[in-house]
């Protein structure tokens, strides 16, 4: 593959994309030292969006579990540092690395277990509600973390009047049922006032949302068309997608005409807000006259959306253009989806090698996937290939990686590589739960 600095530079590159990959070189170089590399992969979560994905601790233990006892010992030394002494924070990094520092406990150093019980039990209140990940604990102790969590709230509750959001509550333990856990809560809740009053607080919780949701019932219009104006006309313009895309024919041109009457962008941005989530009833070449001469524009990027649900040859030609030309950004990409013809993926690979920051993108490029979704064909390989090998985030890596499964094309290296990536570790995570 290179020499030793060549390598350590692919196995970042991929590690920090969340790659199988980078397993497959690590494993195939245990000559070469990836201690820091592998570290950093304990302590941060370079995914995309770890909201959706989650953290990378599988992702990163896999590392951790085929190092020698010597290096694994150098790990954990400067990993226990980092537990004791970094400040508590509510960033994806520190719940990545506390969930960690959960599989380390369980499967190699019970230390790790014993200072995040340590750090959880003298966190101040503040920090409690809005840093600490009490998830951790749970995941460590099971159903006596989940006491644990309990307990420390709920005497946090019996001393302040402060409400909290509700989502800080929870009752659930990796491989128990709901119910056993609420039930062995009550039980001993009779004769400890901390996870009693928890446990009142959370049924509190639960009726004011329950009241708030039958206020918000009682005072939404009785027919969806209703609730869509609602929306459109009182508030600011954005309707949930819910309502939105059960529009019918005869109301969608409610809106339509509507449209018609206004004179500025800014008006014209909420019409194609709305009809980006149900389709545009009338002739869509319609709309091409209303793009803005700044090709670029946020209003212009409404407008493809709203393009993109139909085929035409005026729209075909408006993609082509945005295709060979640098001027266009890759969110007209979304044209292609009703438009696409044999012969685009290299035009599409020459416009997403041409983006320079691929994170920022990323909602542009995904329009690459849905193009290919409603056209299977062998000509996704070449852009699929380099959506895959640029994207940090894992679901879209396996989006990519099943659509060219579908057209007959995934390579094989790809498919090797697969079984290591963040989203595949993940999902088995998730079923082992």
């Amino acid at each position: 593959m290179g020499t030793s600095r060549q390598i350590h530079a692919q196995f970042w590159k991929n590690a920090q994309l969340g790659s199988g990959r980078a397993f497959l070189i690590f494993r195939e170089h245990k000559n070469i030292d990836f201690t820091r590399e592998i570290i950093l992969l304990c302590l941060k979560n370079y995914g995309y969006d770890p909201q959706c994905e989650g953290d990378r601790s599988e992702y990163a233990m896999q590392f951790v579990r085929e190092l020698s006892e010597e290096q694994r010992a150098l790990v954990f030394e400067t990993l226990k540092q980092h537990l004791e002494k970094d400040e508590i924070s509510d960033d994806w990094d520190f719940i990545h690395f506390c969930h960690t520092a959960v599989k380390i406990a369980h499967e190699f150093e019970p230390m790790f277990g014993e200072i995040l019980r340590k750090r959880f039990d003298e966190c101040d209140e503040q920090t409690l509600y809005d840093a600490f990940p009490s998830s951790a604990i749970i995941k460590l102790d099971g159903f006596d973390g989940m006491v644990r969590v309990a307990r420390k709230f709920g005497r946090s509750f019996n001393s302040h009047d402060d409400w909290y959001e509700d989502d800080y509550y929870m009752i659930c333990v990796p491989k128990m049922k709901s119910e056993d856990v609420q039930s062995k809560l009550v039980e001993l809740s009779k004769s400890d006032d901390g996870i009693r009053t928890y446990l009142d607080r959370i049924e509190k919780c639960k009726k004011e949302f329950e009241e708030r949701k039958a206020e918000q019932k009682k005072n939404e219009p009785e027919n969806n068309f209703e609730c869509v104006k609602k929306y459109f006309y009182f508030e600011r313009g954005i309707v949930p997608r819910r309502y939105a895309k059960n529009l019918t024919i005869d109301e969608a041109k409610y809106f339509a005409d509507e449209m018609t009457k206004v004179k500025t962008q800014k008006e014209l941005t909420k019409y194609l807000r709305l009809f980006s989530s149900v389709p545009y009833p009338y002739n869509a070449d319609d709309l091409i006259p209303l793009f803005s001469k700044n090709k670029n524009s946020y209003f212009n990027n409404y407008l493809v959306d709203v393009l993109s649900f139909f085929a035409s040859t005026e729209i075909r030609r408006l993609a082509e253009r945005a295709l060979i030309s640098d001027e266009y950004s890759p969110f007209y990409l979304a044209l292609l989806r009703k438009n696409y013809r044999e012969g685009d993926g290299a035009k599409i690979v020459r416009k997403l090698k041409s983006i320079k920051n691929f994170e920022d993108a990323h909602h542009d490029v995904i329009d690459v996937t849905k193009t290919y979704e409603e056209n299977v064909t062998p000509d996704c390989i070449e852009p699929l290939t380099v959506f895959y090998e640029r994207t940090k985030c894992g679901l879209c890596r396996t989006r990519a990686a099943k659509l060219m499964e579908k057209a007959g094309v995934l390579p094989q290296n790809i498919r090797e590589e697969l079984p290591f990536d963040s989203a595949a570790l993940n999902d088995d995570e998730e079923q082992q739960e």
